[in-house]
């Protein structure tokens, strides 16, 4: 596997070469990993400051380098400064490098940021059609373990994406991974469709027995629609994973799917979230909406986005 990794001296990329080292520790996973510093270009033409701002440069790259360095002391790496728009440079180096993972240290999302858009990271999902993981806290996991993941789906070619990612590279996650397939199902969502709720509160007893009635009616509901939910988003799921021989747990989730997937990962403890996205366009990538958006905005595991 050919994993880019840009640094930038900062702690998240400490947290996430962490993560690509403990991988690594792993038998048949050997990736080749190219470190790329970003430097933004200089401003000024005139050549003694052009000059100076080439010694900053070097200087700075060399510290990004230098933080993680030891840490993958074990893996095959090679090291890349550009300069250039951060952004764009990741994702044109991800294309030329012909990379198959891009791992970035993120520092997450503030309250606002969740629903614009402002950091590399995640201005990096909307330029890249190569697989993003996004660490944004410090990697826990013992050294070698198998991990214990959660991948998202929702019946969707984006979800079989993420399902055929995960197949494709299973000596990324281990001998014996524990991967749990996990769709949301939106209960809330097909009741308001049987049954209407702008309707005027019952105040009569013929109303308040036929609002009984219906709720009666609702709970016995409630596991038929949570069952045909779940057998919708894994029916074209399940095949990939059986003909690879790849065995899975199968979990149904109820309520705001964004949400309960970043609940969800934070409760099991989980190691990492896997989503697929159809990616977006240049006014999505400035306004977050999708669920994989919310789960990378709202979670704290680490998350790997399939764009398909």
């Amino acid at each position: 596997m050919k994993i880019l990794f840009p640094v930038d001296g900062s702690e998240y990329s400490v947290h996430a070469a962490h993560v690509i080292a403990r991988r690594a520790e792993l038998q048949n996973f050997n990736p080749e990993v190219c470190l790329l510093n970003v430097q933004k270009a200089a401003e000024l033409m005139i050549p003694a400051l052009k000059l100076r701002r080439s010694a900053a440069t070097n200087h700075q790259s060399e510290a990004a380098f230098k933080k993680v360095r030891d840490i993958l002391k074990n893996v095959k790496t090679e090291e890349k400064v550009v300069i250039g728009n951060p952004t764009q440079v990741i994702a044109e180096e991800a294309d030329r490098e012909q990379a198959d993972l891009i791992v970035m240290g993120s520092r997450g999302l503030s309250d606002f940021a969740k629903l614009f858009l402002g950091s590399v990271s995640t201005a990096v999902l909307a330029r890249t059609t190569v697989p993003v993981m996004l660490i944004r806290s410090e990697y826990t996991s013992e050294p070698g373990k198998e991990l214990k993941v959660c991948v998202a789906v929702d019946g969707s070619p984006y979800s079989e994406a993420a399902a055929r990612y995960i197949v494709a590279h299973r000596e990324m996650f281990g001998e014996k991974p524990d991967v749990r397939v996990v769709t949301v199902v939106d209960v809330a969502e097909a009741i308001a469709y049987e049954y209407p709720t702008d309707v005027p509160l019952p105040e009569i007893p013929a109303e308040r027995e036929a609002a009984e009635k219906n709720m009666d009616e609702i709970q016995q509901l409630i596991p038929e629609i949570e069952e045909k939910g779940k057998n919708e988003a894994m029916s074209t799921i399940r095949p990939i994973f059986e003909q690879a021989n790849f065995p899975v747990t199968e979990v149904a989730l109820t309520g705001d799917p964004g949400t309960e997937i970043a609940n969800y990962a934070k409760t099991e403890k989980l190691d990492l979230v896997i989503m697929g996205t159809r990616g977006r366009d240049n006014v999505a990538s400035v306004i977050l909406g999708s669920v994989t958006s919310r789960v990378a905005a709202d979670g704290s595991v680490p998350l790997l986005v399939i764009p398909a």
